[in-house]
């Protein structure tokens, strides 16, 4: 898996052609954070994101793991405020409490291990620093293939919305590596079965605060009402949890 993101020209190609405004605007506004501060995108595929952020005079940092996305897209429209490095979100690059505001779009869903990738982004965001995770909630009926998939994913989500004690453990796949843009729009190569509740139950019991809690990655003001209702939000085909890190204990 890591040598098809790694290595697989077309695969970042497809993330180029994906229209700003529809799939990073809303992230792009709650990543950025107040001027002079500095910024992490984690997974930040061709760099779209970081781009923009630097053009409006916000120092950011891209970080992913393709070496393709970073050096032969990323960096062709990069900036004095932009920078991009190549390293796994596993083990970020980076001292302790660094970040302003620190952010990964479609990238859990793509881990083995979430959890590793959650931690190391509160390591390297600093004490009420904000944290911001977006992808899709795939046990959302929607992504199911067929009906007794979907019923399947119903019943899942509704016990993850209900249960808040014991373990929090994702399931998981088997992802379908392919390079269409079909595959990479309806995230048919993710790994790893993320939902609005257990990632948002993980952050919290983590320290973060979450301050806003969404199921809808768009920005169209009806539709982002509906999504921040308690169930719509944990129910919806989305997850975009935005919170800030707590104070250290002394």
């Amino acid at each position: 898996m890591n040598r098809f993101y790694k290595t697989n020209e077309r695969y970042f190609s497809r993330l180029k052609e994906k229209e700003f405004r529809r799939w990073f605007l809303k992230y792009y506004i709650h990543l950025r954070d107040v001027e002079g501060s500095l910024v992490l995108d984690v997974g930040c595929g061709v760099g779209q994101v970081v781009n923009r952020l630097a053009a409006d005079g916000v120092a950011a940092i891209g970080l992913d793991i393709s070496p393709i996305g970073i050096k032969n897209y990323s960096k062709r429209n990069s900036s004095r405020q932009a920078s991009f490095i190549v390293a796994s979100c596993y083990s970020m690059p980076f001292r302790e409490n660094v970040f302003d505001s620190v952010g990964c779009l479609g990238v859990l869903e793509h881990l083995e291990n979430p959890e590793v990738c959650i931690d190391e982004m509160m390591r390297v965001t600093r004490e009420s620093g904000k944290i911001i995770i977006v992808g899709p909630n795939l046990l959302c009926p929607v992504y199911a293939s067929d009906l007794k998939s979907a019923l399947g994913n119903v019943k899942m989500l509704f016990q993850r919305i209900l249960w808040a004690r014991g373990s929090i453990d994702f399931e998981h796949k088997e992802p379908i590596l392919d390079d269409s843009k079909e595959i990479i729009e309806k995230d048919l190569d993710a790994v790893t079965l993320t939902d609005s509740a257990t990632t948002g139950r993980l952050l919290t019991e983590k320290g973060v605060k979450i301050t806003y809690n969404s199921s809808y990655l768009g920005s169209r003001r009806i539709v982002e009402a509906l999504s921040r209702l308690p169930l719509l939000r944990s129910v919806g085909g989305g997850i975009f949890l935005v919170g800030r890190k707590a104070h250290a204990r002394l």
